[in-house]
């Protein structure tokens, strides 16, 4: 089919570019502000300014422009940088401060459009095939327009754009550029690329226009440089900029900050304007109405200097992260995410949310930026400001220079680069399209089993239409619905996809996926858990200590099965002193079963086992628990095990009980004899057990007659011996009577004592009954904690006096 022509008339200024034509035949072209595209066409191509469709294309070709964004002087690239194909006339700014509310479309119609990368290449996608196609580059009010003299179908074809380095190139946002004595801002606007002859007195016409500093100036451009107090006491003179750029004139100069000036600055910015400054110049935020609230700002007399170190920089948000790494690709840091900074100070104590902050150094923010007006929800801010806590071209007596003379020579410093990324980043190309949720956690999963795929949301947060030509998982996941590729999603709108984890191995599994355009898209990021088929908790049960030959309260090791389908089971296996069942059969699908573990010590020690279920496909792998406890017990011995009494005397030993592997317990004591009339007794009947526990042992005897020592000789007996004895004794001393008169004496006394041993009725002593007869026996001590009993013996003579 034949497509109808949609040729623009012409562009009305245009100019050729000094430059080579690629080998594609691409030109570079300049189409000032008031350029136009021209008249639009009629018919069902027209919205698409003549695009080539893609199923015109092989397959995996695509029509595109390619290329990259440059700052003005051609060497560092532009992230973030609004590129698009008009389809109608682009219109010249307005002049003056203006509110231009983020998310709002840039002129001319844009047909295809998209932001540069972090390395300030972009795409567009799906580009019309003509002659002469016009190219727009824009970051709030800077802006270039070009054309590439042909667009060849179903390839890339590439042109490389530097931001205009004067009017002659595009449009470059209105400066009023207050000089300080001691920060020469100016200076990196020269070396970004700006031409020396953009920058002019107000009367000049050129884009940076001079104020020279009201406390402590800096450089001027001729005599006739008025003083910034002209700019600041007349609202109307000050709304004409599109940016107030403010340099560190050295001192605080409170008197300048008069409450009329700190209005007119806060009005500039609630309308739209961009305000950037360096250390000092915080006094113009400094009790200012909602500026004061942006930050905690110091008291300018207790304000100070910070060591220079090494800043880091906040990547917790996206432009912090472009940041990172954009001075990373450009040099001007070595590592990511940190950056030198000198010259640094201490205005601020921290920033009040929403106010971002940029640079930390130590525990000093050293960059920070806020949008007005500061009490308006986020879509109703149209203005900016950029403070920095450091200076970023330090000068010395610059107020007696002439530009461009205060400027030194030589390459951006790293600080410089930092105001260079913020010269565009303030305005921005709006917003990225975005992926909801950004972060997920899958959970656990069996390892080779898909789970059910959760669906994320990619928004496109453009002004444009976005084609997306694929979607890529990375790590264990996988898209399983694909509603976005190969489709062109328009400005503000959505596409779903759905993704699965699916583990290739155990443990933490980490991965994205990114919704893939022509432009820098954040990947949603992954996570998920890969688990065994089945599993087991706990891994391993410590049954402590246990009296040997006892058995445990059971213990229950859960088994679960982390896959769709039944898994069949072999008998559940143990080793060691335990005992284990359950788990018999099969296990449901994401089912669980308990297997039943006891200790049952056959021995002392520490006593190590393992619990063990198999599926019966080996594929499916196995579960182990690690078993440990401790079989203990203790000894029991008296000390001494042996004695020998006379009976009716009492006897003791001393016992000691002791732990056995760390037995650790209460015992009960006894005590059992095999002999009458005697008893042995525990000096207690429960002991506490802990290493060597002593007690005392008490043995009492019982003579045989109530008196102790007699051995059984009768009353009458004794008389007749002592009788006879003293008649013998009385006829051998007849012939004596002195000898005779004592033996009589003697005779008596005898008498009497065997009166004393029978009675007076010569009775003999009661018997005991029980009595501990004479001979040897056997005590027997014994402890128990009702599992384990142990005993001891103590041997015991008894004797009886004859």
């Amino acid at each position: 089919m034949r497509l109808l022509s949609c040729v623009p008339s012409r562009f009305s200024k245009g100019e050729v570019l000094r430059g080579t034509m690629t080998a594609l035949g691409v030109a570079m072209l300049t189409m000032p502000a008031t350029s136009a595209f021209a008249q639009a066409c009629s018919g069902p191509y027209c919205l698409d300014q003549k695009q080539l469709p893609p199923s015109s294309c092989p397959a995996g070709q695509r029509t595109t422009i390619t290329g990259h964004v440059y700052a003005p002087n051609g060497v560092d690239p532009l992230p973030n940088i609004m590129v698009y194909v008009p389809n109608g006339p682009v219109d010249a700014f307005t002049p003056g401060v203006s509110c231009d509310l983020p998310g709002k479309a840039p002129s001319g119609f844009p047909l295809i459009g998209t932001a540069t990368r972090v390395d300030g290449s972009f795409t567009l996608d799906n580009a019309p095939v003509d002659a002469n196609v016009p190219i727009v580059i824009q970051s709030g009010r800077w802006r270039r327009q070009v054309k590439i003299a042909a667009v060849t179908g179903c390839t890339a074809n590439n042109i490389d754009i530097s931001m205009p380095k004067d009017q002659s190139e595009g449009d470059i946002p209105l400066f009023a550029m207050v000089t300080g004595n001691v920060d020469g801002l100016e200076c990196v606007l020269r070396k970004a690329g700006i031409a020396d002859t953009e920058f002019t007195d107000p009367a000049g016409g050129g884009r940076i226009q001079f104020y020279r500093g009201i406390s402590s100036p800096g450089a001027s451009i001729s005599s006739s440089t008025p003083s910034a107090s002209v700019l600041m006491d007349d609202a109307n003179i000050l709304n004409q900029y599109d940016v107030a750029m403010m340099a560190c004139e050295g001192t605080a100069g409170m008197p300048a900050k008069t409450p009329s000036r700190l209005q007119n600055l806060l009005d500039f910015a609630n309308k739209g304007g961009r305000v950037f400054a360096t250390h000092w110049d915080y006094t113009w935020f400094y009790n200012n109405g909602d500026f004061g609230t942006a930050a905690n700002w110091r008291d300018p007399g207790t304000s100070g200097s910070v060591s220079a170190g090494t800043a880091k920089i906040d990547v917790t948000f996206p432009d912090g992260k472009t940041l990172a790494e954009w001075l990373n690709l450009i040099g001007a840091s070595t590592t990511y995410g940190q950056i030198p900074l000198n010259a640094v100070f201490s205005n601020q104590t921290g920033v009040n949310s929403p106010t971002q902050s940029w640079l930390t150094l130590g525990t000093n923010v050293m960059q920070l930026t806020f949008n007005t007006p500061v009490r308006n929800a986020a879509g109703q801010q149209c203005g900016r400001v950029l403070y920095n806590d450091y200076h970023v071209d330090g000068v010395s007596g610059a107020g007696t220079k002439t530009f461009p003379a205060e400027c030194s020579p030589g390459d951006m410093t790293p600080q410089e680069k930092l105001l260079e990324y913020s010269l565009f980043n303030l305005s921005g190309g709006g917003a990225e399209p975005s992926i909801s949720p950004d972060q997920m956690d899958f959970g656990r999963s069996a390892v080779g089993v898909q789970t059910a795929g959760q669906l994320f949301t990619w928004t496109n947060s453009t002004i444009f239409p976005v084609y997306v030509s694929s979607v890529t998982p990375t790590g264990d996941f996988v898209v399983t619905q694909d509603n976005c590729s190969g489709k062109s999603v328009a400005a503000a709108g959505t596409c779903t996809i759905a993704v699965a984890f699916k583990p290739t191995a155990l443990g933490t599994r980490t991965g994205s996926v990114s919704v893939d355009y022509s432009g820098t898209g954040t990947p949603a990021v992954l996570t998920g858990t890969g688990v065994p088929a089945l599993e087991s908790t706990p891994v391993s049960i410590d049954f402590g200590k246990l009296d040997v030959t006892a058995t445990s309260t059971p213990q229950l090791v859960t088994v679960t099965n982390n896959t769709p389908n039944a898994i069949a089971l072999n008998p559940v296996a143990v080793t060691g002193d335990y005992i284990a069942t359950g788990c018999a059969g099969a296990i449901p699908a994401y089912g669980k079963c308990s297997i039943s573990v006891s200790f049952h010590p056959m021995a002392t020690g520490p006593r190590a086992g393992t619990v063990m279920l198999a599926a019966t496909n080996p594929a499916l792998g196995s579960i182990s628990a690690t078993l440990n406890g401790t079989g203990v017990d203790f000894a029991i011995t008296v000390n001494p095990d042996s004695g020998s009494v006379i009976a009716g005397y009492d006897i003791s030993t001393t016992g000691a009980v002791t732990s056995i592997a760390g037995y650790s317990g209460t015992v009960q004591l006894s005590c059992t004899m095999d002999s009458a009339g005697s008893t042995c007794t525990p000096g207690t009947t429960s002991l506490a057990v802990s290493s060597t526990s002593m007690f005392p042992v008490n043995i009492t005897t019982t003579a045989k007659y109530t008196v102790i020592g007699y051995g059984g000789l009768g009353g009458g007996l004794l008389l007749t011996l002592f009788g006879t004895g003293g008649g013998l004794l009385l006829w051998l001393r007849r012939r004596d009577a002195r000898g005779l008169a004592r033996a009589a004496v003697f005779v008596l006394l005898a008498s009497v004592l065997g009166f004393g041993a029978t009675g007076c009725s010569g009775k003999l002593p009661d018997l005991n009954s029980p009595y501990t007869a004479p001979g040897s026996y056997t005590y027997t001590i014994t402890a128990t904690d009702g599992i384990l009993t142990h005993s001891a013996t103590f041997k015991l003579k008894v004797t009886a006096s004859k």
